[in-house]
């Protein structure tokens, strides 16, 4: 299960350099609802342009998604591009790329079999590419670190508290010096317990994201989760009715909630944070809507369009 998060978190919160980060996101979540309503043409439109805006924003499914509707459009080489990228842009693993069920239709084809060959060549590309590779080895050895510690129970109760102060205290030094490096985002989580408090690692943090997210150079709903496990710890901690604040989705849902607080004003705070209103999650990934929730589904592209 470890294994299975660290992967994960890799693949979602992956290299990220400055610039128009929340503009590409935008742009993804136009993409997704145009997807949904099977409009292709617009849909791959929308990826593509998030990709123009930062190719290093849209995570390896966006790529793999946008590359199934470039098949379905009859545009194999625009296919084959996006295969291309998920891997020097976003480092899609070689089993994901050759199993994305989106892309199964077409895994005969000539296009992805020619990407798979290439791979290795692809990967190298990716490392080649990177803007900082002394910074991104030094936080891959950190984050192995990380997990080494985990991976043993009784080492863990000995030496965890010890690494994370001294993997952050790296960390902040490294941001300093070569600014937010996104595969770091594990080494911080481990700090969500203190968040918002007086310490040296949020006293650094906080204010420094806070100001990255107003340059556009770290996505808007980067503190989401911790903002909600705050909130669900201090409702533990008072055995008071735990509410969710932006989302149920999300690491920082530490007790199972499902729930929203202040429904009413729950799509002006998911805008705060630069997410789209509760109905659009309802219409892509099926999820519940509180039955309090009322919104009108008329107003949905306009609301993404001026997120």
């Amino acid at each position: 299960m470890k294994k299975i998060f660290l992967i994960l978190i890799l693949l979602v919160f992956s290299t990220t350099p400055a610039q128009n980060v929340f503009k590409s996101q935008k742009q993804i979540y136009l993409a997704e609802y145009y997807a949904h309503q099977k409009d292709g043409k617009n849909a791959l439109k929308h990826y593509l342009e998030a990709i123009k805006i930062n190719p290093k924003v849209p995570i390896s499914d966006s790529y793999l998604e946008a590359a199934s509707i470039a098949f379905r459009l009859n545009k194999n080489k625009v296919a084959k591009d996006l295969l291309k990228q998920s891997i020097t842009k976003q480092l899609a693993p070689f089993e994901f790329l050759r199993d994305f069920k989106s892309l199964q239709p077409y895994k005969n084809s000539v296009e992805m079999q020619d990407v798979l060959a290439q791979y290795d060549n692809l990967e190298n590309q990716y490392y080649r590419e990177l803007k900082n590779p002394a910074v991104y080895m030094e936080i891959q050895k950190l984050i192995a670190l990380d997990q080494i510690v985990r991976e043993n129970d009784q080492i863990f109760d000995k030496l965890a508290q010890k690494i994370d102060s001294a993997n952050i205290t790296k960390l902040i030094d490294l941001t300093k010096k070569f600014g937010w490096e996104s595969r770091a985002w594990l080494l911080l989580w481990h700090h969500r317990t203190s968040f918002k408090e007086n310490d040296f690692v949020w006293n650094f943090f906080l204010p420094y994201i806070e100001e990255e997210i107003k340059k556009d150079n770290i996505n808007k709903d980067f503190l989401v989760d911790f903002y909600e496990f705050k909130n669900g710890s201090n409702h533990l901690l008072t055995n008071t009715k735990n509410e969710a604040l932006f989302t149920l989705i999300s690491l920082g849902n530490i007790n199972g909630n499902k729930n929203y607080s202040n429904i009413t004003n729950l799509d002006r705070r998911r805008k705060s944070v630069g997410l789209p209103p509760l109905y659009f999650d309802h219409l892509i990934y099926n999820t519940e809507l509180p039955k309090d929730y009322q919104y009108n589904p008329e107003n949905l592209l306009s609301d993404l369009n001026n997120l």
